[in-house]
């Protein structure tokens, strides 16, 4: 398959004052698509919020910018009507948010469900009436009905979609996120002292991510257990979050935080021994996840979304409630238990192959020559 011009629509690759790239699963995730309808000779642009800038994500894809103003009922109908505008030229088509696809979608298009989004307390409030709710479904309907398919990362939100909307499920597609084995293996390690045990937390500083529970199961465990590190890896939304988390570890012997490029993160893990991925809502098959099971991290993950498509309790990782307690009781089990750790790491690694990205990359190929014709 070769030739056709391909535009994606997303919300924010790019911050959208253009000023600081966001690092997180959807961002990889956006870059190896790119990389697969490079390779099978489509051109790829993609679109964004944003008032004017230019970016490159890789050699010869831009992402172009286009004005948003309000997101009624969870929708951004000014985005999707700009998109239809200015993409009408391209012939190929992919809302990279479901509800992107709200209200029109074009013709030869592929939306993709990155989890369910809708599952964390706060989400009604920002619904405040029935009616509301009635009309948020409605749109999100809409938007699952436009494209030729809906590609979803976990099985979470097809039966979810399955209970809600019968008519709609036949139309999806799962394709659970994936993991590059080969560039896990050819990492080196991060140097580590003889005699630790380092616990890493891939994620964004977001309360969404769990990020509050494992402060306080660092603050109590590393007084506790003064042979374990605690690494916080990723970008806060603002750099004021950064700031207050680079001041937390000032005052905590033991933890550490810092951010580094999605490649250097690998360098991480596969020094560590443990993984803890306490998602507390809007997670899928977490690529930050899947990449500690390649690493060979005995993984601590919520039972949140798409990570019970990862992660079989007590084989290949452990699953938990995401609260303080859960999360201190796992993590205390496995600091004390080296051979509980080594067989949970192991048989994380070998269930990682099975959604390594050659995998990914065939099962995607597969919904691009359905729709792409």
């Amino acid at each position: 398959m070769t030739g056709g011009r391909v535009a994606i629509l997303t919300t924010n690759h790019f911050h959208p004052a253009g000023d600081r790239v966001i690092y997180g699963g959807a961002e990889k995730y956006g870059v190896e698509l790119s990389r697969l309808l490079l390779s099978l000779g489509f051109e790829v642009s993609w679109w964004q919020i944003g008032d004017g800038w230019q970016k490159e994500i890789l050699p010869g894809v831009i992402v172009r910018t286009l004005p948003a103003a309000e997101a009624p009922f969870h929708t951004i109908p000014q985005l999707n009507q700009a998109f239809h505008e200015r993409a009408v030229d391209h012939d190929y088509f992919i809302y990279f948010v479901t509800f992107l696809a709200y209200p029109q979608a074009m013709e030869a298009s592929i939306s993709i469900s990155h989890g369910v989004y809708w599952d964390y307390p706060g989400f009604d409030a920002t619904l405040n009436t029935e009616a509301d709710r009635a009309e948020w479904r409605r749109r999100l309907g809409i938007a699952l009905s436009g494209p030729i398919r809906v590609v979803s990362v976990d099985t979470a939100t097809i039966n979810w979609v399955a209970a809600t909307f019968p008519g709609l499920v036949s139309r999806f597609e799962y394709i659970p996120n994936f993991v590059d084995v080969a560039a896990v293996d050819a990492t080196e390690p991060a140097g580590k002292a003889p005699g630790r045990i380092r616990v890493v937390y891939p994620r964004r500083l977001t309360t969404v991510r769990g990020i509050n529970e494992m402060v306080r199961a660092a603050e109590v465990l590393s007084g506790r257990y003064p042979e374990v590190e605690f690494h916080f890896i990723g970008r806060g939304h603002q750099d004021e979050v950064e700031k207050d988390m680079m001041a937390w570890v000032s005052r905590h012997p033991g933890t550490y935080y810092y951010w580094l490029p999605p490649e250097d993160v690998l360098r991480v893990l596969k020094s560590a021994d443990i993984a803890v991925i306490p998602s507390k809502a809007a997670e899928g098959t977490s690529l930050a996840c899947l990449e500690a099971m390649a690493a060979g991290c005995a993984v601590i993950a919520s039972w949140v979304g798409g990570l019970g498509n990862l992660i079989i309790d007590g084989y290949n990782g452990l699953i938990i409630k995401p609260t303080v307690h859960d999360l201190l009781a796992s993590l205390e089990r496995l600091i004390r238990d080296e051979e509980l750790r080594v067989f949970l790491g192991r048989n994380a690694r070998e269930t990682a192959k099975a959604f390594d990205l050659p995998v990914w990359e065939q099962r995607w190929r597969k919904v691009i020559q359905s729709v792409f014709v």
